[in-house]
C-alpha cells in the first residue's frame, strides 16, 4: 500500500522519494525542505485527524538535539487516503539495524543512555511519552542520537503522568540491556535473576532499578555518573621527638684493675661462709636420716596391734531421671479465605487481577471511530477478533482490542501475534480491572 505513493507530492510541496519504513498505518518516506535531505511520515487518519495533530504540534515546541525535530505538520489526501503528515530532519540509520549484526560496547551503551536520558527530560516537560520504547525508534543523524518523534504520545492534563514516564524508564533499562546482549530484556524478568551479573558496570544495577517499576529519570543518571566520593584527608605525621641530651651521652667503662680488685676482695669475703653452711647441711642431713629410721619402726608397730580392716562400698542405686513431658505441639491454624478481588479501579491493589489483560491496537475519542477500526480489522484478520472497549465504561477513549479479556501471559502473545500479522509494532498489553 504505502509503495504506491512513491513518486507522489503532498500539498504541492514534498515529493515522495524512497520509501523508508512503513509500520501499520504509518510510512516514512525520502524528501526535501529547504532544498536539505528530510523525512516525512505519513500517518493513516480515522477520523483522529485532530489526536494525530495536537501530538505532533507538541512535538513542534520540542528543540532538543537528541529528540527528532518536525518541522511541519498538516493534514492531506493521497489517492483518495486522508492523511496526517510530519515532516522531520533526515537520519540515516536506526539502531536495531545495528544490533543485528553486533552487540553494543559498554560505552556505546552508555552514550545511548546519556542520548535518551536528555531526550526523555525533553519530552516529558511536554507531557509526552514514548509509549513503547523499541530499538528502531532509536535513531542517528550524523554523530548523534536521535528519539523518533512522530509516534510519541500526548498524556492529556486530567490524566496522571507519573506512570507513563516511569513506564520510559523501565523500558530504557530493557533497550539497553538490548544493546549490551542484543536480546530484549524478558518483561518476566526479575531483578534477581543472575543473568543481570553478566552485564558491565554499571548496568547490572540500572537495569534492576528499572526492574523495580519505580524508577526516575533523575535516580538512572546517578547511577550512569556516580559521584566519586572525596578523597581522605591526609593526616599530618607526628613530629620526631628530639633525642635527649641525657640519652645520648654513653656510659664509660669501668677501670679493669678497679673492677678485679673489687672482684678479689668479695671473694675472700664469702670463703669462710661457704665452709661454715656447708658443716650446717651435713648435720641437718644425719639428724633426718636417724629420724626416718625411728618413724618406720613405730609405724610397723602400731600396724601390728591394730589391723585395719577394709569395708567395701555399698552399690549406689542410679537415681532415674523425672519422666520429661513431651513437648506440645503446635496446632496449625486454618489458612485464611483470601478475600475476593474488587473488581473497582481504584481499590485494585499491587497484584492486579488475572484475566483483565487487554491488547491495544488503537485508541480513539469518537465511539463510530473505534467501531470502523474494528471492522476493518475483523476483515482483513478474523482470528484476531477486534472489539471496542471503553476502560471507563462509557465515554472516551475507546480502544480497539484483539480478543477477549484473559490473563497476562495469554494478552501478550497475542499482541506478538498481531504484530507478526501486520499490525502496529506499538500494539501493547494492559491490564484493566474493571
Amino acid at each position: 500500500m504505502w509503495s504506491d505513493f512513491e513518486s507522489d507530492v503532498v500539498e504541492g510541496r514534498y515529493p515522495l522519494g524512497k520509501l523508508v519504513r512503513s509500520e501499520g498505518r504509518c510510512g516514512w518516506f525520502e524528501t526535501q525542505f529547504d532544498d536539505k535531505p528530510a523525512i516525512i511520515s505519513l500517518i493513516e487518519s480515522l477520523n483522529d485527524e485532530t489526536i494525530l495533530l495536537d501530538r505532533l504540534r507538541a512535538v513542534e515546541k520540542v528543540r532538543d538535539e537528541n529528540v527528532l525535530t518536525v518541522f511541519e505538520c498538516g493534514t492531506t489526501t493521497l489517492r483518495g487516503t486522508p492523511l496526517v503528515y510530519a515532516v522531520m530532519e533526515y537520519t540515516e540509520e536506526n539502531l536495531e539495524d545495528v544490533l543485528r549484526t553486533r552487540p553494543l560496547s559498554a560505552e556505546e551503551t552508555k552514550q545511548v543512555a546519556e542520548g535518551l536520558l536528555h531526550a526523555f527530560r525533553a519530552i516529558h516537560k511536554e507531557r509526552l511519552v514514548c509509549g513503547r520504547l523499541e530499538a528502531a525508534s532509536v535513531l542517528a543523524s550524523g554523530d548523534t542520537l536521535k528519539l523518533r518523534s512522530d509516534y510519541l504520545q500526548l498524556v492529556p492534563q486530567d490524566v496522571a503522568f507519573e506512570p507513563y514516564a516511569t513506564k520510559d524508564v523501565r523500558d530504557l533499562g530493557s533497550l539497553l540491556h538490548q544493546c549490551l546482549t542484543q536480546k530484549p530484556l524478558k518483561r518476566a524478568t526479575d531483578s534477581n535473576d543472575p543473568s543481570l551479573q553478566l552485564l558491565a558496570p554499571p548496568f547490572v544495577e540500572i537495569v534492576r532499578r528499572t526492574l523495580s517499576g519505580h524508577a526516575t529519570v533523575d535516580e538512572i543518571a546517578e547511577l550512569l555518573h556516580p559521584v566519586a566520593a572525596p578523597a581522605p584527608a591526609v593526616q599530618p605525621k607526628p613530629m620526631q621527638q628530639p633525642v635527649s641530651r641525657i640519652d645520648s651521652v654513653k656510659p664509660k667503662p669501668y677501670d679493669e684493675q678497679v673492677e678485679k680488685a673489687s672482684q678479689h676482695q668479695s671473694a675472700s669475703k664469702r670463703k669462710p661462709l661457704m665452709i661454715g653452711g656447708f658443716a650446717m647441711l651435713l648435720l641437718l642431713a644425719v639428724f633426718a636420716l636417724w629420724a626416718m629410721l625411728h618413724h618406720s619402726h613405730h609405724t610397723q608397730d602400731a600396724a601390728a596391734q591394730n589391723p585395719v580392716v577394709v569395708v567395701s562400698p555399698e552399690p549406689e542405686t542410679p537415681r532415674k531421671s523425672p519422666p520429661v513431658a513431651p513437648l506440645p505441639v503446635a496446632k496449625p491454624k486454618a489458612a485464611p479465605t483470601p478475600a475476593a478481588i474488587e473488581s473497582s479501579p481504584s481499590s485494585a491493589g499491587p497484584a492486579s487481577p488475572a484475566g483483565m489483560w487487554r491488547v491495544v491496537v488503537f485508541t480513539y475519542n469518537f465511539q463510530d471511530q473505534a467501531e470502523h477500526k474494528a471492522r476493518t480489522i475483523n476483515e482483513k484478520h478474523p482470528d484476531l477478533e477486534a472489539s471496542v472497549f471503553s476502560p471507563k465504561g462509557s465515554g472516551a477513549p475507546y480502544l480497539v482490542t484483539l480478543g477477549n479479556a484473559t490473563d497476562r501471559a495469554s494478552a501478550f502473545r497475542l499482541r506478538d501475534k498481531a504484530v507478526q500479522e501486520g499490525l502496529p509494532k506499538d500494539t501493547y498489553a494492559q491490564n484493566y480491572s474493571r
